[in-house]
């Protein structure tokens, strides 16, 4: 199918409680409205007559709670966060180009390959059934976890502070960042429903912003991993130390630990011991916890191979 790019809708006058109500403009925001799931998050439809009845401005004052806007039920011209945001979610299932982007990080490849796909390879956005999911939307990748955004950033254990400031140095346009901010602390059946409303509203972030926010998270793992690593090596004798350590092999030992590692101490003192990248492949191979998931050992077992 040929793609023909996004439809842009417009407004021409002020729409909902006390505003002109233009018939044309009326139902370009019903058709919005409509479009981006409220029926499926309140149970309730907006008939797409040009009239500006109770039902029409209440799905506006909806909408402008969720996007924390002042909910006086009137929509601007110049209300361009709105409209941009009904857009996005009232287009998530229209066709898109198979184009890529890029996906290639400074450091930390292994956990950015091994924490989602891109449309090449990914299912149509809020559709996908199983993992990996496409990874520039909201996504909620499983009962331990929370709502995610890009490659790994998992919001269930963030403030809503820390989120919103995450994402605005990522570069995510501000009226996003305080979207998302709102997922702090959710998990399971919460995350779910979150991506579910809220997901097509945010629409997706572009592949630059993914990665910096990437870079953002893999900063601190890097941090974190190296205090394990200290912690879980102190009863050997002459370690081999952090900064001496194979790049292949931390990068490996860090992702271990951004996935969760309960054997972290077996990994530390084996590579502080001086192991090989044969023996860390070996470790990843016969330990329970680090070959569940098969997608990503390869990708883990190809780090350790170049």
């Amino acid at each position: 199918m040929a793609y023909h790019g996004p439809h842009v809708y417009r407004i021409t006058g002020t729409i909902g409680a006390c505003g002109i109500n233009a018939a044309d403009d009326v139902k370009t925001m019903q058709i919005m409205i409509n479009g981006a799931g409220y029926r499926a998050a309140t149970g309730r439809q907006v008939p797409v007559d040009g009239r500006c009845g109770p039902e029409t401005t209440a799905a506006i004052q909806w909408y402008q709670r969720l996007l924390r806007m002042s909910p006086n039920g009137l929509v601007q011209p110049t209300d361009t966060h709105f409209i941009a945001a009904m857009a996005q979610a009232s287009q998530v299932d229209r066709s898109r180009p198979r184009t890529g982007g890029p996906l290639v990080v400074s450091q930390g490849q292994v956990t950015f390959d091994a924490e989602g796909v891109d449309y090449l390879t990914a299912a149509v956005p809020f559709r996908q059934t199983r993992m990996p999911y496409f990874s520039r939307v909201l996504h909620f990748p499983g009962s331990y976890s929370g709502v995610t955004l890009g490659r790994g950033y998992d919001m269930k254990m963030r403030s809503p502070g820390q989120i919103f400031a995450a994402l605005r140095e990522a570069g995510i346009e501000e009226y996003k960042a305080a979207l998302a901010s709102r997922a702090a602390g959710l998990q399971g059946r919460q995350a779910a429903q979150f991506v579910a409303v809220y997901g097509p509203l945010l629409g997706e972030i572009t592949h630059a912003q993914q990665i910096r926010l990437f870079e953002l998270t893999y900063r601190d793992i890097v941090n974190y991993s190296r205090g394990v690593y200290q912690r879980k090596t102190r009863s050997v004798a002459s370690p081999l130390a952090w900064h001496s350590i194979d790049p292949a092999i931390k990068e490996v030992f860090i992702d271990t630990l951004f996935q969760g590692n309960n054997t972290a101490g077996t990994l530390s003192r084996l590579i502080a011991n001086g192991g090989s990248r044969r023996d860390v492949a070996n470790y990843l191979k016969t330990d329970p916890g680090q070959n569940s998931d098969p997608r990503r050992t390869g990708i883990r077992l190809r780090r350790l191979q170049h």
